[in-house]
């Protein structure tokens, strides 16, 4: 018998490459401060990459608010392809499993693990993930 050798891949959703801009803020309660504009890398139905001009430390939970359309036509319900339904922003917490300077002090990649999203929400951006990748499952 052959071993194997090479890292095993511990992720258990498929990343979809993006660049939209996203607000995120670092999560307090009461909340404080004013948002960030980030930059998504990549996306996956249980985290994802930004790019943004500030360090996070690991363990900080953020606020993110996407605003990209295509997702919502995935979730379930009728009304998802009229007005403001078409439009709704996916909105979740986050922890930040590692932030890397790109350009220390000036743009840092950050990995985010979802630790508070909608499980239907959730759902239907796998689904959407699925359908750009043209994998089995997106499309209804």
């Amino acid at each position: 018998m052959v071993e194997d050798d090479r890292p095993q891949e511990r992720r258990q959703f498929d990343r979809l490459e993006r660049d939209d801009e996203v607000r995120i803020k670092e999560y307090t309660f009461p909340e404080r401060q004013g948002s960030l504009p980030a930059r998504i890398l990549d996306i996956s139905g249980g985290g994802l990459q930004l790019e943004t001009d500030r360090f996070f430390s690991e363990g900080t939970l953020l606020k993110i608010e996407m605003r990209f359309t295509g997702w919502q036509r995935f979730t379930r319900g009728f009304l998802k392809h009229f007005g403001q339904a078409a439009h709704q922003p996916l909105v979740v917490l986050a922890e930040v499993l590692r932030c890397k300077g790109v350009v220390p002090g000036a743009r840092y990649e950050v990995g985010v693990a979802f630790s508070g999203i909608d499980a239907a929400q959730q759902e239907a951006l796998i689904r959407y993930i699925r359908d750009k990748l043209g994998e089995p499952g997106g499309a209804e």
